[in-house]
């Protein structure tokens, strides 16, 4: 740990193992909320009627820098052979309701989880926020 005086820029961190560079990371200060991205964390989920899809839901600037303080309330489409089983945003004070099909991001994110409702096909997933760039994602459904 390091204490450091805040400035707006770029943090770079760097690992290594024997000399050798394992991974890096950088991040940036962020703008003024803009967008938003979806992340599936699978894109094909099974036709049984039980199968989920975690779709990891992350409010952007213009440049693609996650907002961390970012709170918009997050409203979700699904269009398909899928339905909203739930949403969350990891906030251990948030009295939302899990049923819902929106929710209130927290540290500039929150989770839409789809499910399947036992057809084949696809699912497209839609959300949008005032004042921000609406996302769509799509999940095969096999």
């Amino acid at each position: 740990m390091w204490r450091v005086k805040y400035e707006p820029g770029t943090v770079k961190a760097v690992s290594r193992k024997k000399g050798k560079v394992v991974t890096e990371q950088e991040i940036r200060t962020a703008g003024e909320p803009a967008q938003i991205r979806l992340t599936p964390d699978r894109s094909t989920i099974q036709a049984d009627g039980k199968d989920l899809s975690f779709i990891t839901v992350e409010i952007l600037d213009k440049n693609g820098n996650l907002c961390p303080n970012a709170e918009n309330d997050m409203t979700f489409a699904v269009e398909g052979v899928g339905f909203i089983a739930g949403v969350d945003n990891g906030s251990p004070i948030s009295m939302e309701k899990f049923k819902n099909n929106h929710r209130k991001a927290f540290y500039g994110k929150c989770l839409v989880v789809v499910q399947n409702d036992g057809e084949p096909g696809s699912v497209k997933v839609t959300a949008t926020a005032d004042g921000l760039k609406k996302a769509t994602t799509a999940i095969k459904v096999k």
